[in-house]
């Protein structure tokens, strides 16, 4: 069998674990996303030194999506084909693949084990006045799972930031709002066209959360990427209007620059690249 074959069907047999387990959380079944990242001592995903969780799975199809691998709730495994040197024999295996080709996306991880991680760092949470994120991926894509995480880093003592889309159905705010310190939502665009065509999804639920969030005066800081031809000008002033009629103050609120990173995920994904270009700066 040659070496494109084995990749084949090892990628193939990684699509096919589940997108995600039942488990008994909290006296209830649920299901259970797989975690595919930690990052420890982040700074921009909330106030002080933070430890990010990021979950798999995702309802919005972002165009620009700068971490593909988030969108499936699939493990997923991908090889990056310029650090690939095509070995007569390929190991299929992240761990011992002589060039770090191999990664696979998506590990199962028990709330008692992320809680455990997140306590590993309480000391510089503590002297910097930070904590833990929940990102994604969308956290709310298992906002049952996520409010009983959410629940277990108050009970610890943690302050907690929540990473959203908002795309989600009022029960979810609702059920987690109680643990949730900051909310960090992502505001993609302002039209509902617009959005629809560049996200997949309808923004109209996601307006409407986020005034309820105003509305209970919960601390928001809300992002704004900046997609050029895309989400930029006409869209992005119609944003801050928007922003400016349900109350949220200009303090509040982050333009984030687009960068087109990502490519050599999509491409080691087998994904279609979807990313528009980035133009280039003028001297």
């Amino acid at each position: 069998m040659n070496t494109r074959r084995e990749f084949c069907f090892a990628a193939a047999a990684a699509a096919l674990t589940p997108s995600w387990t039942w488990a008994e959380v909290g006296g209830r079944r649920m299901k259970v996303p797989l975690l595919l990242d930690t990052k420890r001592m982040a700074i921009w995903d909330g106030p002080g030194m933070r430890t990010s969780f990021f979950v798999k799975g995702c309802p919005l199809h972002c165009i620009w999506c700068h971490n593909p691998e988030s969108i499936s709730p699939d493990r997923q495994l991908a090889r990056f084909q310029h650090l690939c040197k095509h070995c007569a024999k390929c190991t299929m295996d992240e761990a011992t693949c002589p060039t770090r080709a191999l990664k696979f996306y998506g590990n199962p991880a028990s709330i008692d084990e992320i809680v455990a991680k997140a306590l590993e760092d309480k000391a510089f949470y503590d002297e910097s006045k930070g904590g833990v994120t929940l990102s994604g991926g969308e956290p709310l894509f298992f906002f049952e799972w996520a409010t009983e995480l959410m629940k277990r880093f108050k009970a610890a003592g943690l302050h907690t930031c929540l990473d959203t889309s908002l795309y989600a159905p009022p029960a979810a705010i609702e059920a987690i709002a109680p643990y949730v310190d900051m909310w960090l939502p992502d505001f993609k665009a302002a039209d509902d066209e617009r959005h629809r065509k560049y996200t997949g999804v309808s923004n109209v639920i996601i307006k409407k959360n986020l005034e309820k969030l105003v509305a209970r005066k919960a601390k928001i800081e809300v992002r704004m990427l900046v997609v050029p031809g895309c989400t930029d000008g006409e869209d992005l002033k119609a944003r801050h209007e928007y922003l400016d009629s349900i109350g949220v103050p200009r303090s509040a609120r982050v333009e984030l620059e687009y960068h087109d990173y990502a490519r050599s995920k999509y491409l080691a994904l087998g994904m279609k690249d979807t990313m528009p270009p980035k133009p280039e700066k003028k001297l």
